[in-house]
């Protein structure tokens, strides 16, 4: 036998067309726009995978230096920037900025307008300081007022005089996309949406509770369920741009590329020669087996890159150049097709073989000096980078990489 009706006037009554009608509410408050998704509820565990910015740089003029990202199909935001503030140095600092756990599609570099922005190193790393991603001065693209300038230690980027808005945008082969993203920003969804729940269950009880004294247990239930439906709809309309955007991002598909993978060396030569790289796949070391990258032109930093064999490698050697003179080594790693650092070799795994006067390990460098009639420098890696090598190209190799 059902009930009568309540005669009770008050507004905080629960009735169904009361609750339909706030659920209306919600749900077209939901897909109200939001610029700065709330979040109210931190990750005490968020794990190891996050990723992180990472730039050396100092400036010769006050200013501000900006970072730019775009996420995927939404575009650069307001509120997706870096902002450093800077002042005259001639000593570079490290900043490190956690980065937006979404796929990132395009990164820019603003430097302070007028001035000068020296870079001696920019990467992304994780929370355990492994190393995801390396922009090396040749991934810059000066897009306006701006120009590139090679140092010995990394680059420069030289505003031009009055300038309008000087800018570089960083090739990026492959999107940027840190591991488990989705998993994240589930837990931020949740555990944020349930906080909110539980604050505004707490405001609107506390409202409740001046007009209203309960009839009996029955009666307070009913209200204290009716206050938390509320709560927990307008939860899901203050959370809307977190909730919105996690499932964005977790709907989206990196196109998929062949996993060619590239040892990379980030060096800065004397003058003009030729560097060679040669794998011994078990028929020694031939011409067929090797390739040529060829030094640009000045003394600054910059970045060789050989491609590596699918199949076990016995033992590599590099030639680090065809006549005399010096080189400084920075950094040696493989990357795939997505410029993606899978792995990041000590420095000191180069060890001289032929036509070499000194090889200097430093802190930050390795320093090559060929003899004076050197022709044919060699130097060959260590057994264990070899061994580093092998288990990252059969880890990566015949596996579709997405970017």
């Amino acid at each position: 036998m059902s009930e009568p009706p309540s005669s009770d006037p008050s507004p905080f009554q629960p009735t169904w067309p009361r609750l339909l009608f706030a659920a209306m509410v919600a749900i077209g408050a939901f897909f109200l726009p939001q610029e700065v998704p709330l979040e109210w509820y931190p990750l005490n565990n968020p794990g190891t995978d996050i990723n992180y910015l990472e730039i050396s740089c100092a400036s010769n003029v006050n200013g501000e230096v900006q970072i730019r990202y775009d996420v995927a199909e939404l575009g650069h935001r307001p509120i997706d920037t870096i902002q450093i503030p800077i002042s005259p140095t001639t000593q570079t600092f490290t900043y490190t900025f956690p980065m937006l756990d979404a796929p990132i599609t395009e990164l820019r570099v603003i430097p302070p307008e007028g001035g000068e922005l020296t870079i001696r190193q920019m990467r992304i790393i994780n929370r355990r300081n492994e190393e995801v991603r390396r922009f090396t001065a040749d991934l810059f693209r000066a897009e306006r007022d701006v120009s590139i300038v090679p140092l010995p230690e990394g680059w420069k980027l030289v505003s031009t005089p009055a300038p309008a808005s000087p800018s570089t945008r960083i090739e990026l082969f492959a999107r940027i996309i840190p591991v488990g993203m989705n998993h994240r920003n589930f837990l931020r969804c949740l555990l944020s949406t349930g906080y909110l729940s539980l604050m505004l269950w707490i405001l609107l009880l506390a409202v409740l509770f001046v007009f209203y004294r309960p009839k009996s247990w029955r009666d307070l239930f009913l209200h204290l369920g009716f206050m938390a439906s509320i709560a927990t709809l307008f939860a899901f309309v203050g959370n809307r741009g977190l909730i919105r955007n996690s499932i964005h991002f977790a709907r989206y598909v990196a196109p998929v590329f062949p996993p060619d993978l590239k040892l990379e060396l980030d060096v800065a030569s004397s003058g003009p020669s030729v560097a060679q790289l040669f794998w011994d796949t078990g028929q020694g070391y031939n011409e067929a087996e090797s390739a040529r990258q060829s030094y640009v032109p000045h003394q600054g930093e910059q970045t060789l890159r050989f491609p590596l064999p699918t199949t076990p490698i016995l033992s590599l050697r590099f030639d680090p150049r065809d006549t005399p003179g010096e080189i400084d080594i920075r950094g040696i790693r493989i990357v795939d097709a997505g410029q993606r650092t899978q792995t990041v070799l000590p420095l000191d795994c180069l060890q001289a073989q032929r036509e070499i006067a000194t090889i200097e390990s430093k802190p930050d460098l390795i320093h090559i000096q060929t003899t004076t009639d050197s022709r044919d420098a060699i130097t060959i890696l260590s057994p264990e980078a070899v061994k580093t090598i092998n288990r990252t190209v059969q880890a990566v190799g015949g596996q579709a990489v997405r970017r």
